[in-house]
């Protein structure tokens, strides 16, 4: 849907410093203020030709953890936003800038499904959370399966490593008894091996 809008300001950047500009130009980076419901993937385009640029292909979530409220007896000691009003706010707030965050409602009002591309990303952002002060509890985490085909599908990371000629019988162990599958072997030269492993999420 197209929807009317008017840059107030535009700037570019100079190194790390952000200086005003009256114009952009194909390549350029730059920061729009005035607009505040363009979100990621969105097109910014002159009314006269309302043309969008393809959209953003954005890889499906991998992992899930449950975000809730934190009932434990030190509840409220060690932030200043603690409510589930709260907890859903900064949810929503971090959808609109994360296309690979995926914020779902539960059964529980006090609890949110919240789902990302791995345990860094996820990590990362209940680490920014805690700086901010936010106090909130999260489950373990837990793969996200797919049906395709009638066949259940889970996640799968591929994994490169160079490692030397003496250590591949090691490695190839090690991995084997992580369920990783060994997808290519090639030499490096110098007494060294290239091994590229597919690896389940779970593992």
């Amino acid at each position: 849907a197209v929807q009317p809008g008017r840059v107030a300001r535009l700037y570019g950047f100079r190194g790390l410093a952000r200086e005003p500009r009256e114009a952009a130009a194909a390549g350029d980076i730059v920061a729009v203020a005035g607009i505040p419901e363009a979100t990621v993937g969105e097109t910014l385009a002159d009314p006269a030709r309302p043309e969008a640029l393809p959209g953003i292909a954005v890889s499906q979530p991998t992992v899930t953890m449950t975000f809730r409220v934190n009932d434990s007896p030190f509840a409220g000691s060690e932030g200043r936003y603690v409510t589930s009003r709260h907890l859903r706010a900064r949810l929503e707030r971090e959808v609109l800038a994360d296309v690979a965050l995926d914020v779902e409602p539960t059964d529980s009002p006090d609890a949110l499904r919240v789902s990302g591309r791995g345990l860094l990303h996820l990590g990362i952002l209940i680490e920014n959370m805690r700086r901010e002060g936010y106090e909130l509890a999260v489950s373990r985490p837990a793969v996200v399966l797919h049906e395709a085909e009638g066949r259940r599908l889970e996640p799968c990371e591929e994994l490169t490593l160079d490692v030397p000629e003496a250590s591949v019988g090691a490695v190839m162990e090690a991995l084997g008894a992580r369920r990783a599958e060994l997808a290519d072997m090639r030499p490096e030269g110098a007494g060294r091996v290239r091994l590229t492993y597919e690896v389940p999420t779970r593992t």
